[in-house]
């Protein structure tokens, strides 16, 4: 499975305004669930914050990678966006977020959620990724740029 097989530019949020990381959370587990017909978005939600409780999901470099497993998800989902001001999200590095890709998996597919994670973690390694998307000018780019790094660096 490829990024580029479950990330829509309608599920990027370009111009994200927050202030809070739970707020942010909760924000976009509503996106997930509203754009992958998810009529229960606070068992997402939950699950998302309990993940985020154990340990934070922001993995250093300007990026978090928020993900649970549950079976309210009949698919893997997965919504992405940019915050330019940044987020505090008790990250690795201590730096503020600015991307966040969102992801919620069905509880019995581990194989499919760890390859994306993969992949996200190995295409935001490149400054240059990160670079493009924080100045990418609308959905449709931040897309553009996902797809062709995934491309370029991510081997299947």
């Amino acid at each position: 499975m490829k990024i580029q097989d479950i990330l829509y530019r309608n599920g990027i949020i370009i111009d994200l305004k927050a202030d809070e990381k739970n707020k942010v959370l909760t924000q976009m587990g509503h996106f997930l669930s509203s754009i992958n017909n998810i009529n229960k978005p606070d068992i997402i939600i939950q699950k998302i914050l309990e993940r985020e409780s154990d340990i934070s999901t922001g993995i250093g470099f300007g990026i978090a990678i928020p993900h649970a497993r549950t079976d309210i998800a009949d698919h893997i989902c997965l919504v992405a966006a940019r915050c330019v001001a940044g987020i505090e999200f008790n990250s690795l590095d201590e730096q503020p977020v600015h991307l966040i890709f969102m992801l919620a998996s069905p509880t019995g597919n581990s194989d499919d959620l760890r390859s994306i994670l993969s992949a996200l973690s190995k295409i935001m390694s490149y400054e240059d990724m990160r670079e493009k998307l924080i100045t990418a000018s609308d959905p449709e780019e931040f897309l553009k740029f996902i797809i062709d790094g995934e491309n370029r660096y991510v081997k299947v």
